[in-house]
């Protein structure tokens, strides 16, 4: 399926571009005989509702046109929340300052989940303030399994 994620991406990140919108993320997903293309987008306005609207049009028009797919297919688009993924250099440069949570591979310190501030980020990987201690950690990115924001909410 990555293969077809990447395909997916490659076809659409320049005409959701176009619209003023960044593709954020992008997942194929099979449910038995459904399949999903789920995309998360973004915009410095935030993502309402007209937005995705806008957005799924623009993206029905490129499959329909391309035809990546020769199956049916369920096409949802949404803001990329505030636990928004961070899967990109780019991501973890817009972000640096905020609280983040990641997943590594494997223990760096003795540490494989690490929730804490991102306080910079380089061509090679991101270094991390850890909330529990205030140690530091220096990942690099080909050690990230997953990552997103991970703000504190106040109830």
């Amino acid at each position: 399926m990555a293969h077809t994620e990447e395909k997916l991406v490659n076809l659409l990140a320049a005409p959701i571009k176009n619209e003023g919108y960044e593709l954020v993320d992008l997942e194929y997903n099979r449910h038995g005989s459904q399949q999903i293309i789920q995309l998360f987008i973004d915009n410095p306005n935030g993502i309402g509702i007209d937005d995705c609207v806008a957005v799924n049009q623009v993206v029905q028009e490129v499959m329909d046109s391309e035809d990546p797919i020769s199956e049916a297919y369920t096409i949802e688009v949404s803001s990329p929340g505030i636990f928004r993924k961070l899967k990109t250099a780019e991501h973890y440069k817009t972000f640096t300052g905020q609280r983040i949570n990641v997943r590594l591979q494997q223990k760096i310190q003795g540490v494989k989940n690490a929730v804490g501030k991102l306080e910079e980020c380089t061509e090679k990987g991101i270094r991390l303030k850890l909330e529990t201690g205030g140690s530091e950690l220096v990942i690099p990115f080909s050690l990230i399994t997953k990552a997103n924001l991970e703000p504190k909410l106040k109830f």
